[in-house]
């Protein structure tokens, strides 16, 4: 596989609690429910980010940063 040679940076302002927001960025079930069933996430540095599209499209990533409940940074 090789690798892409853009970047993609994108800002999304939700009207909730950040300690809300959080919560679906950094659990499993709440991920799996926002971005579809079989997505998951270990949202701690270095760990694996899948997210299953319900077209079968499937991609994954790492999580590089975590700064609760301000920042989570993955690829």
């Amino acid at each position: 596989m090789s690798r892409l040679t853009h970047l993609v940076e994108r800002t999304l302002v939700i009207q909730a609690p950040r300690s809300t927001v959080f919560g679906y960025f950094t659990d499993s079930a709440h991920w799996a429910a926002w971005w579809g069933a079989g997505s998951t996430i270990d949202a701690r540095a270095g760990g694996r980010v899948l997210i299953r599209y319900p077209n079968g499209v499937q991609v994954s990533g790492e999580v590089i940063e975590v700064a609760e409940p301000e920042r989570i940074v993955f690829t």
